[in-house]
């Protein structure tokens, strides 16, 4: 019996060690423990204007560099009293205080303890501000909320309201959303359309004030408010405002499931002598991928109302797609039927405003197997878990087999998730031996994964003169156009080609492994009113990078005609143009460069698909039918690292010398003031430079007469 019990023991103790050794072995000797994802733990706070809640603000654990925190403005009423609301979500709030600054933060020009009162659901209080503001002056506002050992930052813009006449805007605004869901009284919007032959009136995921007045009020979509539509205002001046409504939609599939959408709703308007003027309405709709079984039919992933431009990777043989969609990562293998969402601040227990707040996005690296192994890039505001309330860029790697998610490093930022998504670039790889590679602003990082250690692998690139193949493993850059680099990041392995007296080389792009080039005269530089100091190419070749005689595989040149740049599409490239007339440059027609073998090469695409409800749905087209409908949905794990991974990097937190807002977003961070001025220009929008001063804005004056509001 006694010996019975001594071989139960030493069988025990060889099956722990050989488990303990597996879990070595599979967690790669550095992880030990996998976990769910911690829940949002951050307060959210409001500003209170009578029943109306404004300004939806969600909070940052790090001090953030206010020049780059340009999101809400809030209208200070006349007697200085700010009413806040503040949702603790359970938490215990401690203490309250708040700041106001100038635009820059540099000058202090009041701070102070927040009374609060209510319980744990709730919590109000009032700030009154001091009449030490001046008139037609924005300040920064920055509340901060002490619950526990943590504090949270909230930032908004504050102004006297002037002659905004903020008030009337936002009823106006709120009114015109009302009048969109309710059919009975559609009619009442015909005056404010203008309708035009080139709006896409076939799709509800963008439209605008040039659609039709059915569109504009959903067609026959029957959809349900989930939230009441957060106002956000986005700027308020003397000449106009612009106001974002955000909330989210539902709607009963064709199987009877719940459906949801992210609404976002973009309005600038101003108020005349006598009437209201609509200037721009723009409404945009995501649907929330759910993952379940109907939206996989046959050969195609229903992705539903969302923009066609899907960001997705196949592995080589097809089988296994993973895409991105509103903030979450998605995996599917078609062998096993199976649905992963690998990504995602949302959890499948409802839709907390906290985790559904949508100031991140996620790139795809690359697939690593045949499996579904991958790795991506998750970076901006972090909703919920480890980094909660900080910013960042997180670079993580999913394992198919083992089911889990790692974070392999983490770069914390004190800039808004608006800034940062301009300041990287478009180029982010990982190699095999664990090198990460980034663009932020003018230089490019090669950072090792292992040791957590950064260093600048090209520095003061200029713009437009670096590419990269769509997989991120080819770059080719130039530092002044007289020599043109192109390096393998896998191998570390760098060939150069040298321009000729004269001439300059510039990269344009990659076609799968082959990179794509023009050359010029280094004389042959222009601008016109939508691009500033355009190089024409007189020459465009395409060249083999995989191979050590990097063979010119074509040559394009036509006499007269000058190339500015290309976009491909399906395999083609398609190449912007120009003629010159002594010194006048001028636009002509479009010309294409074939790949057949690419084009006759079978590939997972981007489709679409219609319904009466829903109209255009957007699908990815598979390269062979689901063997079952019963498809099995799947959440990895997170790994929890022993080790820090977190890189200190100064220059994620450098600032550019403009920045372009427009539609309450950034959508150009540049040195360029005269690119600057365009894109704000053609957008409706507003340059601001590094101090948060507007440099240039679009004025009354420079609008066309608009259609009046009854």
């Amino acid at each position: 019996m006694r010996k019975g019990i001594q071989k139960f023991f030493i069988l025990l103790a060889v099956f722990i060690v050989a488990v303990f050794a597996f879990s070595k072995l599979t967690n790669h000797e550095t992880k030990d423990l996998t976990t769910d994802m911690a829940e949002a733990t951050l307060p959210v706070v409001y500003v209170v204007d009578g029943d109306r809640l404004l300004n939806e603000m969600h909070g940052y654990v790090d001090e953030m560099s206010v020049v780059s925190m340009r999101d809400t403005i809030t209208p200070l009423p006349a007697n200085g009293k700010l009413s806040l609301r503040i949702d603790p979500y359970g938490s215990k709030i401690e203490k309250v205080t708040f700041q106001i600054r100038s635009l820059n933060g540099e000058r202090l020009v009041q701070d102070g303890e927040v009374s609060v009162s209510g319980d744990s659901s709730s919590v109000t209080g009032t700030v009154t501000v001091e009449n030490l503001l001046e008139d037609n002056t924005e300040y920064q506002f920055i509340l901060q909320v002490k619950t526990g050992d943590q504090t949270s930052r909230y930032y908004t813009r504050i102004r006297e309201t002037g002659k905004s006449q903020i008030e009337q805007c936002v009823d106006f605004v709120e009114e015109f959303h009302a009048i969109t869901m309710d059919k009975e009284r559609q009619s009442e919007l015909s005056s404010y359309m203008e309708p035009s032959s080139t709006a896409d009136n076939t799709t509800l995921q963008k439209v605008t004030i040039n659609n039709s007045l059915a569109q504009a009020c959903w067609g026959d979509f029957q959809g349900t408010e989930v939230t009441d539509p957060i106002v956000s205002i986005k700027e308020m001046n003397d000449d106009y405002q612009v106001i974002l409504l955000e909330y989210i939609m539902s709607s009963v599939g064709d199987g009877g499931e719940s459906e949801y959408y992210n609404v976002e709703e973009y309005y600038r308007v101003r108020v005349g002598a006598e009437k209201i003027y609509l200037l721009n309405f723009e409404r945009t709709v995501e649907e929330i991928f759910r993952g379940e079984g109907n939206q996989v039919s046959k050969d195609t992933i229903n992705l539903g109302i969302r923009s066609s431009d899907v960001d997705f990777k196949a592995n080589e043989t097809g089988n296994v797609i993973c895409f991105v969609q509103q903030g979450e990562l998605w995996s599917y293998n078609q062998v096993e039927n199976k649905m992963t969402q690998v990504f995602s601040f949302r959890s499948q227990e409802g839709m907390d405003i906290r985790e559904n707040y949508n100031e991140h996005d996620i790139r795809i690296l690359r697939t690593t197997d045949e499996g579904g192994s991958m790795d991506f890039v998750v970076y901006g505001y972090m909703n919920r878990g480890e980094h909660e309330g900080q910013v960042g860029v997180s670079v993580c790697h999913y394992d198919c087999l083992t089911n889990t998610v790692e974070e392999m490093l983490f770069v914390p930022t004190t800039l808004s998730y608006e800034i940062v998504k301009e300041q990287i670039g478009k180029l982010m790889y990982v190699s095999d031996s664990g090198t990460f590679y980034m663009t932020i602003s003018n230089q490019v990082y090669k950072i090792d994964l292992n040791t957590k250690k950064a260093e600048v692998f090209i520095d003061d690139l200029k713009p437009d003169m670096l590419a990269n193949s769509e997989d991120g493993r080819y770059i080719a850059w130039t530092e002044d156009g007289s020599t043109m680099h192109v390096t393998d990041l896998e191998k570390d392995d760098t060939y150069e080609v040298t321009a000729e007296a004269g001439q300059v080389l510039k990269p344009l792009g990659f076609l799968e492994s082959d990179c794509i080039y023009g050359v010029g005269n280094s004389s042959d530089i222009f601008s016109t009113d939508t691009q500033t100091d355009t190089q024409a190419l007189s020459k465009v070749l395409i060249m083999d990078t995989t191979n050590s005689d990097h063979a010119i595989l074509k040559t394009y040149e036509v006499p007269g005609i000058y190339v500015t740049g290309i976009r491909i599409e399906d395999g083609s490239i398609y190449l912007s143009r120009v003629t010159k007339s002594g010194d006048t440059y001028a636009e002509t027609t479009e010309d294409t460069i074939m790949n057949r073998d690419m084009q006759e090469k079978e590939q997972v695409s981007v489709g679409s698909a219609t319904s009466d409800t829903k109209q255009k749905e957007v699908t990815l087209n598979l390269l062979s039918e689901a063997t079952s409908s019963n498809v099995t949905q799947v959440v990895p794990k997170l790994i929890i690292n022993e080790e820090s991974n977190i890189l200190e990097m100064k220059n994620l937190n450098a600032t550019s010398a403009y920045y372009v807002y427009a539609k309450g977003k950034v959508l150009m961070a540049t040195p360029d003031m005269a690119a600057a001025i365009q894109c704000a220009d053609t957008n409706k929008g507003v340059v601001i430079g590094k101090d948060l001063l507007d440099v240039w804005r679009l004025g009354q004056s420079q609008t066309q007469e608009p259609l009046t509001i009854q």
